[in-house]
């Protein structure tokens, strides 16, 4: 019979292994070919689509900030001594309205004010670190910046603002204005790229920031900490376009990027390699499926009949028949497993003998059926009671084991106090046996040895004394 078994396995094996060879070789090849035409055609062409709708979707956004920032009513109502707010805070809001935006604003540096489309808001201080944009657009030698902050006039809102310089014709800085894209939407319009084009696109920043992404998490991070390749991020931010690629946590990436001029940003596309695998692996499921249809078939069944007769076996060599536990013998093997680790540790080892009081009166007064019950139910209340890490056992009669590793004295003595409070207040035990049912527990600690036959002496010592102080107690070993 073993004989057949083994040639079975072997002539299953035999036969997968061929087919897998050959289906391996075909998914290589297909991988290589499906490689090339993603690096050279179908990223570059997704870079194309995404960069003329980044274009029409930030690009006019920005050439209204543009306007603004150019408009004559605007110069003139600063150096007119910003009379009549109403009129801003009008000219503001048709702005918004007109062109969609999530907000639009302006801020004098004559009286450092700064309005929005519903009045003033507040005014601008080199002290509010809110404010640091606006005296960083003041350095800077362009006439425009876009940044990511919060928005106070929209309940602090992550918002995409837009901001230009306003200045006189010869060059007198006035002030700021601007558009604000609620970040919301435009990481949905990446989201929307993504879905559509399968790919990971984000705009970088000329110093390395990530400005926008399909996810609302990583705005803070820089292209370096996407990356984590220096050298990667020194050419994408030199260059004005190029393919990539770079391995990150055992995942490698394909990069296309390109410069947009006219936002000052670097639109990234970004795909996983194994996405080709993913394309790739339903029909080589396929392949493998048929070539595996009846091998498998044979070595499941093989395999469920092998683990029927061990499972049997085990059970009877291994398993209390009545409570299903652990015998003594396979509670022996367990504590010899158990002690090698805490052999190396050094940590203590606690081990419970748990004794029912009183259980040939139960026998009596009820007879075996009802004291088989009863030890069944105690069973199933101290498995429910153990740890993940702990073992439990019946160590004979109407006497039970516990292990508990990693567990000082003062540890196991809580853990068998709950145990005896937990029996003892049960409803089923109660109904069992009215006259109540409860446990004596001896509880010992080894440190060193780890001897499980001075171990049982000590702990059963422990349990003889509880029985001595009236039973329905714990008691733990000196």
């Amino acid at each position: 019979m073993k004989f057949k078994q083994r040639m079975l396995v072997v002539v299953s094996l035999l036969i997968i292994v061929g087919f897998t060879l050959t289906a391996s070789v075909s998914f290589y090849l297909s991988r290589q070919a499906a490689l090339d035409s993603l690096v050279e055609h179908e990223m570059p062409l997704t870079s194309d689509n995404i960069y003329a709708e980044v274009q029409r979707d930030l690009i006019k956004p920005r050439t209204v900030s543009s306007f603004m920032g150019n408009d004559t009513f605007l110069e003139d109502w600063i150096l007119g001594g910003e009379q009549d707010p109403t009129s801003v805070t009008r000219y503001l809001n048709e702005i918004k309205q007109k062109y969609g935006a999530f907000t639009a604003f302006m801020v004098s540096d004559l009286t450092r004010n700064y309005y929005h489309a519903e009045g003033l808001l507040k005014q601008v201080s080199e002290s509010d670190s809110r404010d640091d944009w606006y005296f960083h657009l003041r350095q800077i030698p362009g006439d425009s910046e876009l940044n990511l902050d919060p928005d106070l006039a929209n309940g602090d809102e992550l918002t995409i603002f837009i901001n230009f310089k306003i200045h006189t014709s010869d060059g007198t800085f006035l002030g700021a204005t601007g558009l604000g894209l609620n970040l919301a939407s435009i990481t949905q319009t990446f989201s929307d790229y993504r879905e559509r084009y399968g790919n990971n696109v984000y705009l970088v920043t000329p110093t390395g920031n990530l400005l926008l992404h399909d996810r609302s998490t990583p705005f803070s991070e820089t292209l370096f900490q996407k990356i984590g390749i220096q050298s990667v991020v020194d050419q994408v931010l030199s260059q004005p376009e190029g393919r990539f690629s770079y391995v990150k946590d055992g995942t490698t990436y394909l990069l296309n990027t390109r410069h947009i001029e006219e936002l000052n940003l670097i639109l990234c596309v970004e795909a996983e390699e194994g996405q080709v695998d993913d394309a790739l692996f339903p029909p080589l499921f396929i392949t493998l499926f048929v070539c595996f249809i009846v091998t498998g078939v044979v070595l499941i069944l093989l395999l469920k009949a092998i683990n029927h007769y061990q499972q049997e076996l085990e059970g009877v060599a291994w398993q209390d028949p009545l409570t299903g536990l652990l015998n003594r013998r396979a509670f022996t093997e367990r504590y010899e497993r158990i002690k090698s680790s805490h052999l190396r540790s050094g940590k203590p080892l606690a081990l419970l003998m748990i004794d029912v009081d009183h259980f040939k009166a139960v026998n009596d007064h009820g007879g075996h059926a009802l004291g088989d019950k009863v030890l069944q139910t105690i069973a199933q209340l101290l498995n429910s009671n153990q740890r993940p890490a702990d073992c439990l056992g019946r160590w004979g009669g109407e006497e039970f084991i516990l292990l508990l590793p990693e567990t000082d004295l003062e540890q196991a003595r809580v853990i068998a106090e709950r145990v005896r409070l937990n029996l003892e207040t049960d409803g089923l035990l109660a109904t069992l046996c009215p006259q109540g049912v409860t446990l004596s527990i001896g509880v010992a600690v080894e440190q060193d040895v780890f001897d499980l036959d001075a171990h049982v002496l000590a702990a059963d010592t422990a349990l003889y004394q509880a029985k001595q102080d009236g039973r329905n107690c714990v008691r733990t070993a000196e």
